[in-house]
């Protein structure tokens, strides 16, 4: 893809009319490595030393979806439990610097542990893979749900966001929702050319919804 507008996208030297564009190709990670003039892959993850340190600054740190660290081969994923176990183990090096009896002891290098993979995919269905394990249905939903809030930070917080989901499931109500504009405007002709291409109807949308259920 070459261009985009209000209007469609251009691919090569063809044109692509459309009132609805969606991109799913990714997300560029936030410029981290270009405020430390650091070397990054190409989606602007900064290449990290064992220690999650920056080459040839020990002093500085990049965990998180920012930071390009391997685990068997393979770029850790920018999800929560990585950067959890990421955000530990760098308090935990910077606590042993400055402790005088660590001091000049060596720090092992970052060792993601990795506990399984969950998903909900809609209404009473999650997928968990854990290990060899594979389990999916209304009993994976329910363990997704459970270790979701085992991890929220105080009581009121998870009982807050119990009866929260309790009553989106019962009300059968989507969590996120996009509303559109009635009736989009025309595609005027100065945005035609001899390379494009029409699709057939393009549909109007009152109501546009997405969910992550539960």
């Amino acid at each position: 893809m070459t261009d985009i507008d209000e209007h469609g996208v251009m691919i090569g030297e063809k044109r692509i009319l459309s009132v609805n564009i969606f991109w799913t190709a990714g997300v560029m990670a936030t410029p981290v490595a270009r405020w430390l003039d650091a070397d990054a892959d190409r989606a602007g993850r900064v290449k990290v030393q064992k220690d999650l340190s920056v080459p040839n600054h020990p002093n500085i740190f990049v965990i998180g979806d920012v930071a390009l660290c391997l685990h068997k081969g393979k770029p850790l994923p920018g999800v929560a439990p990585v950067a959890m176990q990421q955000g530990r183990y760098v308090a935990c090096l910077i606590t042993s610097r400055i402790s005088a009896q660590q001091m000049q002891r060596s720090f092992p290098a970052f060792r993601y542990k990795d506990k399984g993979h969950l998903a909900t995919v809609g209404r009473g269905f999650s997928i968990i893979q854990i290990g060899p394990l594979k389990i999916s249905g209304f009993i994976a939903w329910f363990l997704w749900l459970t270790i979701h809030i085992f991890y929220l930070i105080t009581f009121e917080n998870r009982l807050l966001v119990m009866l929260q989901w309790a009553w989106a499931y019962l009300a059968v109500q989507r969590r996120v929702r996009l509303i559109t504009v009635t009736n989009a405007p025309a595609i005027p002709a100065s945005a035609k050319s001899q390379h494009e291409v029409v699709p057939k109807k393009s549909p109007t949308l009152e109501t546009l919804s997405t969910s992550s259920q539960v």
